[in-house]
């Protein structure tokens, strides 16, 4: 938009009276407008924090140049959008009484020219400025007189959009004031025009509010529950905080408090942190400070007593016209008072606790002192007997130590004799050979066995058995040239394997080949 918007100030000097370049400049003029309706209010929240302030002030500055060059054309409908434009960003901007001069000028413009549209869409935004400015009754009657008008042309797209924007608008006024018959009329026309739309989660987060007043909370939580989701999913912070905020309020009625705390802190957070600044969410702040002040503890009550406070100062800054919320409930003398009091109670705690801490470790320090010197006597008489102990066990340890190696040394001995004959006896052969057979022929402990295999021939036993077999093999292999000739399978059933694979494997983890290239290369 404002691409289209730089192109007309740059071509306002060459213009003449030449009608179809006018009409050219009108059409994109209008499709800008049309644009800007299109979008979300968070969106346009979002786009505004990214920018600048020269870039605000260039965005003014653009539109006013419209305007100039649009007055001396002598062109009513496209002042009559530019007065719209204008009405937006002080909207945008929580300017309200200049949003509702700039609506204002566009519908005596637009009635004029007898633009239907342009008259409508004006009304629109003076019902937005109403809402913001609470005074809610004349927004009403505003969005229900504009209605009509855009329910008929709802077949045109820039309709469409406007249309549903003001069914929603009637259907979260009047649960607003309670009147839920005619909130749950327009809600339900909302959300038969919006089935398979991404306007769907708007009208169904109407339905889920209207269920809240209707104190349906079961109802109201589910359907409010889907229709966060797909905020979420959309990137509409704004109203996945308030829907944020219904549910905590939900669970808060309902007496679950514990859980409807950590709804509202959510909220906080969310505001804070995406700077989403609407009366509205003040709730969830004085419910965090009710809660603290039940529950917390004093740096709780302090914490969330200031983030009220900055809440309500940074809510009446933003507004450049604040009415019926006047400047005494945004400077809380109260709040202010409580928060000096916890201020206090807070430092004379930490006063106190210092105070104490000290006091601990001095005497602490005396105790130590006096149980160090009771104690050293005694340690050093220990110590003595630490040490003529120490000597002892010594002399113990190397006794132990030259009987245990005999004995090892013996022990080696009768294994390597016992491996020997086993190796010789050809007992490897055997494809049911392991090592508890072993152990068994030798009479000893499963454990000593295989660390004495381990230690003497630098392998596990599977590993010592298929190295005896391969040698086995390869020594008949030379002496016996007919082995070439058997199968693989044959020459696996001959050297003990149990199968062709277990016989392939080990044979190449010897030699580096396997059987069948091995015998082809000899």
């Amino acid at each position: 938009m404002l691409f289209k918007l730089k192109k007309y100030s740059m071509l306002r000097f060459i213009i003449s009276g030449n009608r179809f370049l006018k009409f050219i400049l009108i059409i994109l003029f209008i499709f800008s407008s049309i644009n800007m309706f299109g979008k979300t209010q968070n969106d346009k929240a979002e786009f505004l924090r990214k920018k600048n302030n020269d870039l605000v002030e260039e965005n003014l500055r653009i539109i006013d140049s419209t305007i100039s060059t649009a007055y001396r054309l002598n062109d009513k409908v496209v002042l009559s959008e530019a007065y719209i434009e204008k009405g937006n960003y002080f909207l945008e901007q929580r300017n309200y009484n200049n949003a509702l001069k700039n609506f204002t000028i566009s519908k005596q413009l637009s009635t004029e020219i007898k633009d239907d549209y342009t008259f409508y869409s004006s009304l629109v935004g003076i019902a937005k400025t109403k809402e913001n400015l609470y005074e809610i009754k004349e927004s009403i009657e505003l969005y229900e007189a504009s209605l009509p008008y855009f329910e008929k042309y709802k077949h045109q797209s820039k309709s469409f959009s406007i249309y549903l924007s003001i069914l929603g608008k009637l259907s979260y006024l009047y649960s607003k004031t309670n009147h839920l018959n005619k909130s749950d009329y327009y809600n339900k026309i909302e959300l038969s025009e919006t089935v398979d739309t991404s306007n769907y989660q708007y009208a169904l987060k109407n339905k889920g509010i209207i269920d809240f007043y209707k104190k349906d909370y079961n109802s109201a939580f589910n359907t409010l529950k889907k229709a966060q989701q797909a905020f979420w999913k959309q990137n509409d912070i704004k109203w996945y905080v308030i829907s944020e905020q219904f549910l905590g309020e939900i669970l808060y009625q309902q007496k679950r408090n514990k859980e409807a705390i950590q709804y509202f802190e959510n909220v906080v957070e969310f505001s804070k942190q995406y700077k989403i600044l609407d009366e509205e969410l003040r709730l969830s702040y004085e419910r965090v400070v009710e809660y603290n002040e039940k529950y917390g503890n004093n740096r709780d009550k302090l914490l969330s007593v200031n983030n009220l406070l900055s809440f309500d100062s940074l809510f009446y800054v933003a507004d450049k016209t604040v009415l019926k919320p006047n400047l005494e409930k945004y400077e809380n003398t109260f709040l202010k008072t409580e928060r000096n009091l916890l201020k206090e109670k807070n430092q004379n705690f930490k006063r106190i606790s210092f105070f104490c801490l000290v006091a601990i470790l001095i005497f602490g320090g005396i105790v130590f002192y006096k149980m160090n010197q009771k104690h050293q006597k005694k340690k050093e008489y220990l110590q003595k007997c630490i040490d003529e102990i120490a000597i002892l066990e010594v002399d113990i340890k190397q006794e132990n130590k030259l009987e245990k190696t005999k004995f090892e040394v013996e022990i080696d001995e009768a294994f390597e004799q016992c491996l020997q004959l086993f190796e010789e006896q050809k007992l490897f052969l055997n494809p049911k050979i392991s090592l508890n057979d072993l152990v068994m022929e030798l009479n000893a402990n499963r454990t000593i066995v295989s660390n004495y295999i381990n230690r003497s021939r630098s392998k596990n036993f599977n590993q010592y058995i298929n190295e005896l077999r391969i040698n086995y093999l390869l020594k008949r292999i030379v002496d016996e040239p007919n082995l070439k000739k058997y199968t693989i399978d044959a020459l696996a059933e001959e050297t003990g394997f149990n199968s062709r694979k277990t016989f392939s494997d080990a044979f190449l983890d010897y030699t580096g080949f396997r059987p069948s290239s091995f015998i082809r290369n000899l």
